[in-house]
Order: C-alpha cells, then structure tokens, then sequence
C-alpha cells in the first residue's frame, strides 16, 4: 500500500520521470490481479526504458500463471449464478402505522424456483413478539386484472423467523407471475393473514418476447428472465449458441439503472464456457454475436477499462476504450386489435412514433435516476458529443407510441 499511494500521490504532484524518481528508484504497478494490485520499488536507474507507471507490467503473480489449455474436446457451458447485485430488487418501505405495514419488491427468480418471499424485518420483528416461532399465516393473493385458482388466491403458508431477518415458505406462485413483477404487501399489525397485491400497468407492453400487463422492474428482468431461466431451474444446458450469449450478456454484464446489461466482448467465450474454449466453439459465438447485432437483438458500445482491469460504461476519459456488447430490454406498447376491446362509436386512430425528447419539469421538482440514465443512453445512440447530463429542470421522455 505504501508504494501504491507514493504512485498515485506522484500523479498529482509529479515528483517523477514516469515513476522514475531522483535517486534512481522507480514504483510501478506489476500487476492489477489482486485487490490493491501488485506494486514494486526497485532502483533501475536510467538503464530501464520509461513507461506509465500505472500500467500493469505483466511481472506479478497473474503472469506466473500458466495459460489456460486449449481444448481439444467439446466444451460444455457454464451454468452462470443468480446475481449478487447488492442494489437490484431492494424491498421499499410504503407505510409503517398503528394498523399495518405496506412494503413492495420485485419477485426474484428464487422465490419462483423454491416458493419463498422475504417478509420485511419490521414485520418478522412484530410476528416474533407475538406469535409463535414458526407461525402459519395466511397469503392472500391478487393478481389485479387477472383470475387466480383457489389454491393461489389464498394460501397457508410458513413464516420462518430469523434474528434479524424471516421469511414465507411454501409460497405456490400464480402461473403468470415472473421474475421482476412488482409485489406490494400488507400486513395488518396484530393478525395473521399477509395480503400481496400486483399493480395493473395501464396500457400492456413488450419486453423481449414477453407482452407485461402488470409494474416491473427491468433490472431483475434482464438478470433473472434470461434463457434456461425459469420457475422449474436455472441451468445453460440444451441452450443453443445465440441463447447462449443472451444468457451471459443478461446474466454477466454491468447492469444499468434502466435494464441494460453491458459485457466486454473479448471476455465472453470464457465467461459461456468458464474457460478459453477452442477454435471451433469460439467461431461459433461470434457467429451467434454477430446474428444478433444484425437483428439488433443486442447492441454494440464501447467503454473503457481503469488499471484494476474493472470496465466501466460510458467510457472514462483517460482509460484505454474496450468493445461491448449490450442487451438493452425494447419496450413497446401493446397496440389492441381491432374489435370489441373499444367502446362503441370510437374509432382506432393512427399509430404515431414519438422520439425520445427533453420535457421542461414544474418548479421544484427533478427527474429520477431512471431519465437520467435513459437521457445518457439516449445520448450515446446518437453520439452526442457535448455532454450526457439532463438539463437542470429537464427530464427526458423515452421514445414511445401513441395512438392506436
């Protein structure tokens, strides 16, 4: 650590030549595998040519390490992990009164897969006060707009109870719910029923292949809805090579606010396969890649790596600029056929496109971390140069269509 903060205290106050100090001594960074890098001192003098003292030299313990074998054999992919996005899916508390306790999350693909659902910490706190340690309350469920079964509008369920943390179990989930829906929960103080409730999206759209008539949120879409992902598991095997690479590049990619998931390019046979896969399998993901560019199923974009070897998106300025990939969820609304959907008398109007475009926001008020991501990536499609930063007392309006 001591060399690490004499190279970056260097860069500012430029006591070097290029990390070779006065007295012959130079510091430069060996190697940025491990957390803090691999740092070295030593006196070269003028007999070491200069170069950036900031980029890995490739003589730490990464480079001891053998190449990875190519293989002769086919190569099976890799069954990729739920993420562990520390911000993706947070429960939000809506009200916490002297007659109950309204919270909402979106439903994840573990709950799908092994019927539970957290129970906010305030609730498992009150329900350990007054009940017993297991209790069995009962799960109402409404699914607004949408006719439930008996056995999954109203449930006997377990709550199991931690310290700090509990839980429902043995939850049957509806048929039509899927990762990302939006759950909003009551629990009147004192009872024992757990009322759960979705919310009716005003007019359906598009996500992928999927028409969502219910609130979402993309981000845990685009994680937990990608292919050989579903209610009964979460496996890569039988994937074709074009699922493949929607699957990692959903499942693997720097996540945005507003859904989109960005890979390194050059990272993604080794992260469908786990290793460097040969010759014959690589060809074939970049075939798939370039299937999907074209069908604009996925997005090319461009970012940069800082010297911890970390991507970023947009690029950075300073850093070495590196290709991505990015899935970017579409939405588009659901246009009604014609027919008896429509009162009587009202005629169907065209469909008209509205761009993406700045609107002028009410005194006091800002827009939400959302717009200003989708202002950004707006932005970027374009190739805007002089900034990608709302307007102060703007908010953006993505592209949408009406009428219809």
């Amino acid at each position: 650590m001591c060399r690490a903060n004499v190279a970056l205290a260097d860069v500012v106050q430029g006591d070097s030549d290029q990390g070779l100090f006065g007295n012959g001594s130079r510091i430069t960074l060996d190697d940025a595998f491990e957390g803090g890098g691999v740092w070295r001192s030593h006196y070269p003098g003028s007999a070491e040519a200069p170069g950036d003292p900031l980029a890995p030299a490739g003589c730490g313990w990464n480079s001891t390490l053998p190449a990875p074998p190519e293989p002769e054999a086919e190569t099976d992919p890799v069954d990729l992990p739920l993420a562990d996005d520390a911000s993706l899916g947070p429960s939000e508390l809506l009200r916490n009164d002297a007659n109950e306790i309204v919270w909402r999350s979106p439903l994840r693909l573990a709950h799908l897969i092994d019927g539970w659902f957290p129970l906010h910490p305030y609730v498992a706190r009150e329900l350990r006060r007054s009940h017993d340690p297991c209790p069995t309350p009962r799960l109402e469920i409404d699914h607004v707009g949408e006719a439930l079964q008996g056995n999954e509008a109203v449930q006997k369920v377990t709550a199991e109870l931690g310290e700090e943390s509990g839980r429902l179990t043995g939850v049957t989930w509806p048929r039509a719910f899927l990762p990302g829906l939006m759950l909003e929960l009551r629990w009147p103080r004192g009872g024992t029923v757990v009322r759960l409730a979705t919310t009716q999206l005003k007019e359906p759209v598009q996500v992928g292949d999927r028409v969502i008539t219910h609130c979402h949120d993309l981000r845990v879409l685009t994680r937990e809805d990608a292919p050989g992902s579903d209610r009964n598991g979460d496996s890569a095997v039988g994937l074709g090579p074009r699922q493949l690479v929607m699957r990692t590049v959903r499942r693997c990619g720097l996540l945005t606010l507003d859904g989109h998931a960005l890979l390194d390019r050059s990272v993604l046979p080794s992260a469908v396969y786990g290793r460097r896969p040969g010759r014959p399998q690589a060809a074939v993901l970049e075939s798939a890649v370039a299937e999907l560019l074209a069908e604009r199923l996925l997005e090319p974009a461009l970012g940069s790596r800082d010297v911890w070897g970390q991507p970023h998106y947009p690029a950075r300025e300073g850093q070495p600029t590196v290709p991505l990939i990015g899935y970017r969820p579409v939405r588009r609304r659901v246009i009604r056929p014609w027919g008896g959907t429509e009162p009587v008398g009202q005629e169907l109007g065209a469909v008209q496109f509205v761009p993406g475009h700045l609107r002028r926001l009410r005194p006091g008020c800002s827009p939400s971390a959302v717009q200003r991501a989708a202002f950004r990536e707006h932005c970027r499609r374009l190739g805007k140069a002089d900034g990608w930063e709302l307007p102060y007392g703007y908010t953006f309006v993505t592209e949408h269509t009406r009428g219809g």
